[in-house]
């Protein structure tokens, strides 16, 4: 019979190496600020002999403001410093980031503006609408229909000015009484033609 071993679990391997790596990282930075940072070529200065208290004059202090004290050395001196490096270039690029898209508002807005100038300009296209409806086609001295005349006053009726046709209709009129006496009425039938529905405008 094989018996495997567990491995660890990865949360207690992970726990461990952050542990170690905080205690790690505080043993640097303890070491860093605690050794003194060298002298590079700089000679100690000379110290003069005190003089004898009855002649030193009090002096009036200096207007000069005293420096900025700057990071100190060490691990975390050099992680502010990059922080506060960081925030300028990221606060910077911001700005310029915001003033670019400022400007490119203020094109839209004009071109919109422009836009909307030109579409006033632009003549209106009429509205086309197809109508349905019944108006008697009249003839003219040729004997043929007039559809035209029928066409304007069905679009006249529903609200337009003019028209075109799109159907028209013909029928066969015969005088009642003939078909009522049983006789086919030859001859005295007539065409009638009605516009039905039109294009108007």
């Amino acid at each position: 019979m094989i018996v495997a071993s567990r491995p660890r679990p990865f949360p207690a391997l992970l726990i461990r190496w952050v542990i170690g790596t905080v205690v790690l990282c505080g043993a640097c930075a303890a070491w860093a600020q605690t050794t003194p940072a060298p002298q590079l070529g700089v000679a100690p200065a000379p110290q003069a002999e005190p003089a004898a208290p009855e002649a030193i004059l009090p002096t009036p202090p200096p207007d000069v403001q005293p420096a900025p004290p700057s990071s100190p050395p060490g691990l975390f001196g050099a992680i502010g410093r990059w922080v506060d490096t960081s925030i300028d270039s990221v606060t910077s690029g911001l700005s310029s980031a915001r003033d670019a898209v400022g400007g490119l508002g203020d094109q839209a807005s004009e071109a919109a503006k422009g836009a909307a100038d030109a579409a006033s300009k632009v003549v209106r296209i009429p509205t086309n609408a197809i109508v349905t409806g019944r108006h008697h086609c009249i003839r003219t001295a040729g004997g043929g229909p007039d559809c035209q005349a029928a066409t304007d006053a069905l679009c006249r009726s529903k609200g337009y000015s003019a028209g075109t046709s799109l159907h028209i209709q013909s029928e066969q009129k015969c005088p009642v009484w003939g078909w009522i006496a049983g006789e086919k009425p030859a001859g005295k039938c007539g065409t009638e033609t009605y516009v039905t529905s039109a294009m108007c405008r």
